[in-house]
């Protein structure tokens, strides 16, 4: 997965196929990899009350596209982390002229090493599934939360293709009962969900409609790894939906006071 990565932000920073996919699927070029569209990640920032003078750590941020977006929309300081070098070096460099707000570093969701007491939120958006450990990974984090810090979490969970139908557990689906709310409740956490599965069904279907309009280019490109990963992605969630079997939810985790 490592190397896929590599070769995907290696190759998205000058793709204008996938720029437009990003813009009709999400509704803006952010190099979603996910399926985190705009209002998902407006009902983050909502929800987690961002604003100017606020440190927010984005955990898995790629690019940095998406971290960078909440910067110029909140005003808050935003630091991306992620463990693809070449990913990290790319934000860097677009941003150096906000980097008095924009700051990003390579590391690892397996082997974090936040400060305490640092962020007054962190944000999550589909890199939790990365962690080897959710509890453990959420007791990092909230670690490095000031008191009375926010976490928002933008997570799926579901039967994977691969998973036969008899063997996956469909009482899991419930907000709390996902393998995330679990790790929340062994580390006796309060949070709050808001519900984006008929959001994450009609994303599936309008990114195989744009991708089917799009492989042209994708094959022109040489992109055709992206796009059979992302239609993979497209038609697992859909298939998934459709047979009761997937869920997708915002959490908002309220660390302690």
């Amino acid at each position: 997965m490592f190397g896929f990565y590599e070769d995907f932000y290696a190759r998205v920073a000058h793709s204008s196929v996938h720029a437009e996919f990003c813009e009709r699927v999400f509704g803006r070029n952010l190099c979603q990899h996910g399926f985190a569209d705009m209002e998902q990640i407006h009902k983050l920032i909502e929800v987690l009350q961002l604003s100017s003078g606020q440190r927010v750590l984005d955990v898995g941020c790629g690019n940095g596209m998406i971290a960078e977006y909440i910067a110029d929309t909140t005003g808050a300081h935003v630091t991306g982390l992620d463990n693809i070098p070449q990913a990290v070096d790319e934000a860097l460099e677009r941003t150096l002229p906000k980097a008095d707000r924009l700051s990003f570093a390579v590391g690892d969701i397996n082997a974090l090493s936040l400060p305490d007491h640092e962020y007054d939120a962190i944000v999550s958006i589909d890199s939790i599934y990365f962690s080897d450990d959710y509890a453990r990974t959420i007791r990092q984090w909230v670690d490095a939360l000031k008191p009375g810090g926010r976490i928002g979490i933008l997570y799926a969970h579901g039967r994977e293709p691969w998973v036969p139908k008899d063997q996956f557990h469909v009482e899991t689906l419930a907000p709390d009962h996902t393998p995330l709310a679990e790790a929340l409740h062994a580390n006796r956490l309060s949070y709050r969900t808001w519900d984006f599965t008929d959001d994450d069904y009609r994303l599936a279907l309008l990114r195989k409609q744009v991708l089917a309009e799009l492989r042209p280019r994708f094959e022109a490109e040489d992109l055709m790894f992206i796009y059979d990963n992302r239609m993979g992605d497209a038609h697992g969630v859909s298939q998934a939906v459709e047979e009761g079997m997937h869920a997708r939810y915002l959490y908002e985790v309220q660390a302690p006071g």
